[in-house]
Formats: structure tokens, sequence, C-alpha cells
């Protein structure tokens, strides 16, 4: 078999292969021609390769280094007769692309008083002697003015330890909740696939929900509230899980694969997209080493049969 014949037999199975067989050969006709016949072969294909293309954009604005050890790279460079593919990264390209990145990020900079980066936790001690533990990518401001005790939480998850004091009420605003501590170790998340969630681990908190107008909601340890879809829910929770990010590790408990992954993004450099055959809500349980995320994620793509795409530096798709 002659080098045209093994291109010709060559064939990406799914839109992720195609995505990273394109890119690194993006001005091969015949190439080109090829994948609008496997996308038009099957109409879920279109599907899929509409869920992937806004990857495309980003794609587009860098000229990425792209991972050549993914093995159906590997596979078409060899038919193709080994052409090269690594291209060099621009520093001005690569600073569009952190702006684009960090950009939304500027004004929460400005308006906290502590942030955390990629992969970084930080443990702040506050004023009278309280103590936060910030996860990855959060951010917390906090007002000690006038007597008052107040931290709010503008971005990610934070594990608080607070020093009681009945005439100065340590309260912890994360969006529409108001968090008030009765002598406690809470954790407190904002935003992600919840709006907002408050976990007890010792002791007892307060929880007002200003949006919903109910009663305030006592919590004890081992219980947890959190808002979905604008309702709050209340629920039990193994208390020596409350915060074990904080110790290095993340318990999932039956949880989507698409909400394992985003906890698991925050300790990976760039963007995870999961993709594929209602890939992100499988249920999945397991014990993750965050301070070692990318084995993690390849445990977790391994149990469901799904492969890990290292498209850029900056982008990792999880497919199956």
């Amino acid at each position: 078999m002659n080098v045209q014949d093994e291109v010709d037999d060559f064939q990406p199975s799914n839109a992720a292969e195609w995505l990273l067989v394109l890119r690194d050969d993006p001005h091969d006709a015949h190439l080109q021609a090829r994948f609008e016949v496997w996308l038009q072969e099957k109409p879920e294909r279109r599907r899929e390769w509409a869920q992937i293309s806004h990857t495309m954009s980003v794609l587009r604005r860098v000229e990425p280094t792209q991972d050549t050890t993914s093995p159906v790279v590997l596979q078409y460079r060899a038919a193709a007769v080994r052409r090269r593919f690594i291209a060099s990264v621009s520093v001005a390209a690569a600073a569009a692309l952190v702006g684009i990145i960090w950009g939304p990020d500027a004004l929460l900079r400005l308006r906290a008083d502590n942030v955390t980066g990629w992969a970084e936790t930080r443990t702040v001690v506050l004023a009278d002697g309280s103590q936060v533990v910030m996860a990855p990518e959060s951010a917390i401001d906090t007002d000690y003015t006038k007597g008052q005790r107040e931290v709010r939480l503008l971005k990610g998850e934070a594990l608080f330890t607070v020093r009681h004091d009945s005439a100065h009420p340590f309260r912890v605003i994360a969006g529409q909740l108001t968090i008030t501590d009765v002598g406690t170790v809470f954790d407190v998340k904002a935003g992600g696939t919840v709006t907002e969630a408050v976990a007890v681990r010792e002791g007892r908190v307060s929880v007002e929900n200003v949006a919903s107008h109910d009663a305030p909601v006592q919590l004890d340890a081992g219980q947890m509230f959190q808002v979905k879809a604008g309702k709050g829910v209340t629920d039990a929770i193994v208390p020596q899980e409350v915060g074990l990010w904080a110790q290095g590790f993340y318990v999932a408990h039956s949880q989507p694969v698409s909400e394992v992954v985003g906890v698991l993004s925050h300790y990976l450099r760039g963007t995870v997209l999961v993709h594929g055959h209602d890939l992100g809500a499988e249920k999945v349980s397991g014990l993750y080493k965050l301070s070692d995320a990318r084995s993690a994620l390849q445990t977790l793509a391994d149990g469901q049969n799904a492969r890990i795409w290292n498209v850029t530096p900056w982008l990792t798709i999880l497919n199956r």
C-alpha cells in the first residue's frame, strides 16, 4: 500500500478526532472533502460537530502547540509522511489569549482583597483570628470596619473556621445567601453547578436566602443548603467531607461527569470540555487527588471508556 492509499484509508471516528486532524493539516483539500462526506453521512454527526465547533474560535486566535502524542494525530502523520505539525506560538498571540482568558476577572480583582489563581489555595487569617482557606480561582472581600465582621465570597469556594463572638456576628455573603456563624467550620460555594451552597463541618450556621424571603434556615454539622433554579434545598452530607478539597482531595457521590470535571478543571491549566454521547450527564463516584488532577482526569476517563485529547496547552477535551 502506498502513502496516498494509507491517507485515504485513515478515518477519524468522531468529531474530536476530526478536530485534531484538521488542525494538523488545515490546507489538505482532499482531507477537507473526506471530512464533508463524513459529516453528511449521519445527522448526529452535524450535532456533534456543532457542539465542538465553538472551540475553533479559540484555536483561530492563536497558532497553538498541539499535543504531539495524540494517537490520532500520530497515525495521520505517519500516513501523510510525517509532515511538520508543531507551529511556533508568537508572543503577541499568547498575550492576546491571556487577555481573553483573564480579561473578565480584571474588575473582580479590583473588588477583592484576596484572589487565588489556577491550582492555588491560600489561607487567610482575619483580624479576629478567624481563618479562611480559599480554593483555586476564588476571590473574597473582607469588611471589619465599624465593629462588623463580614466576608463576601465574590467567586469560587472557601472554607471558614470562625472564632465565635456573639457581640459581633460573623457573616459571609455569597450571591443571594447570607450565612451567619454560630461558632463553626463551614464551606461556602459561589457559582458553578449550583448558584450558591453552604455545608457545615462543625457547629451551626444560619442561612438566609434573600431572594426567597423565607425564614432563615438553621444548619448543623452534617447538613448543607444549596440553591438550584432559585430554590433552596437542605440535604445531608458527611461532615468529614466538608471542605475536603483543602486537604487535597475531592469525593464524588453519584455526581455527573461534567460536575467532577468542573472541579478538576480548577487544578488543570486551560479549559476542559466534555463532549459526546451524553458523557457529561453520566453519574460517577470516587475519590480524586487534586494535587495530581491530570491523573485524576485520566482515571475518570478510563472509568467511562472515554479518551483525553490535549488539543492545545489551553484546551483539553474529554471525549467518547
